[in-house]
């Protein structure tokens, strides 16, 4: 049954128009720079992606989704200029690294998304679709000892529009939608962090670190 729902959305995503949109309940943030610190924190990042609703049991983890945001969410990270060493490889983390634990649960508000669709594919695309998905990321910190140091979440979500009539919009792909919402839902929560003084900082010219 599952399997057959795919390929219906499988169908109409090829046949038909395609355009998704971001919600922007997050706002672009401007990161701190930390350029007159000559010692950053060190951290090592665990990144998780689940079907279902936060925090619950029934959640499904989704590596496809996982390792497809892994390359931004390396971008995101060294763009950031936050910290010395990064690595998402639980056996390159070393003693006194800190420890940040990403998670990303994708839950679609109700079960209409995929119906809709599958009504627009079979009025051959003239009766548009919109599908809504709901992104909420949360962030767990520890430092080198495994105390822990902050916990925070935030939400947005992705509206997607399936149809003849969303052909010229194509080029708002899922895919960027979806990078988009991930980048600025993960900065926010990286600067919530470095503004609540969450990691120590060493500067140039003092050896007192920042708290």
């Amino acid at each position: 049954m599952q399997f057959g729902k795919m390929l219906a959305l499988g169908l109409v995503l090829a046949l038909g128009g395609c355009a998704s949109f971001t919600k922007d309940e997050v706002a672009p943030v401007t990161l701190p720079s930390m350029a007159n610190y000559a010692n950053k924190p060190n951290v090592y990042v665990d990144f998780d992606f689940y079907q279902g609703e936060p925090k619950s049991a029934s959640a499904v983890e989704v590596p496809q989704a996982r390792d497809q945001l892994k390359p931004q969410l390396q971008k995101i990270l060294a763009d950031s200029g936050l910290f010395g060493r990064v690595t998402l490889d639980e056996f390159e983390k070393q003693p006194g690294d800190y420890s940040l634990r990403l998670k990303m649960y994708n839950h679609p508000p109700n079960a209409g998304s995929m119906v809709l669709a599958f009504i627009s594919g079979l009025s051959m695309m003239i009766i548009p679709a919109y599908g809504s998905d709901q992104y909420t990321l949360s962030l767990e910190a520890q430092d080198g000892q495994g105390q822990a140091v902050t916990t925070a979440s935030n939400h947005d979500a992705v509206g997607t529009w399936i149809g003849i009539w969303f052909i010229p919009l194509m080029a708002n792909t899922p895919k960027d939608a979806v990078n988009d919402t991930f980048t600025r839902q993960v900065n926010a929560l990286l600067k919530q962090m470095v503004d609540n003084n969450n990691l120590k900082y060493s500067a140039l010219d003092a050896g007192i670190p920042r708290a």
